[in-house]
């Protein structure tokens, strides 16, 4: 039996590090939104566990008892927002829904580039919405050079719960028009 502990050891260390990585690693530049402030329409359920920041922490468990997802309280429109701290071109935006219940939550959502937090102002760009309900699915929605600093989600004129497991933002600075 003491033979087996220095294996496990071995395989604890090849299997990673315990440091948080991206849901899919397939895109090129850093995520954004990863440790950036964020908001939500309510605090939710279990406000510690379920608030906003948990949607950026660079958990991609899905898993509601893994402390890394999002919850709204149930409202009418429930929205989530990251502020980026400053304007970006955005290429696209990654969601990772939950996956141990409740796919159906995320229906309608819909991704926002926008100025201010939010933002579903017809000032807003709608990159498009999520149309994968099932759960753990990971969400690609493309918002082609969309400027703006803040990135919102929401599920427009629906009574239900906003639950986000993960947020990726990927895109360069905007440019700075001359005055």
């Amino acid at each position: 039996m003491l033979l087996a502990w220095p294996w496990l050891l071995a395989l604890g260390l090849l299997v990673g590090r315990g440091e948080a990585q991206s849901c899919t690693q397939a895109y090129g530049g850093p995520n954004l939104a990863r440790g950036r402030p964020t908001m939500q329409s309510s605090p939710g359920a279990s406000a510690g566990i379920g608030s906003s920041s948990r949607a950026v922490d660079g958990n991609c468990n899905g898993n509601w008892n893994s402390a890394s997802c999002t919850h709204t309280d149930l409202v009418n429109s429930p929205w989530w927002s990251v502020d980026l701290g400053r304007e970006y071109s955005i290429s696209l935006v990654v969601v990772k829904s939950r996956q141990d219940c409740c796919g159906e939550r995320i229906q309608g959502a819909t991704i926002h580039v926008g100025r201010h937090m939010g933002d579903l102002s017809k000032s807003s760009v709608s990159c498009g919405t999520i149309a994968d309900l099932r759960e753990g699915s990971l969400s690609t929605i493309h918002c082609n050079g969309a400027v703006g600093r803040y990135i919102t989600i929401a599920i427009p004129d629906r009574v239900g719960y906003l639950t986000l497991c993960e947020v990726e933002v990927y895109g360069t600075k905007a440019l700075v028009k001359p005055a």
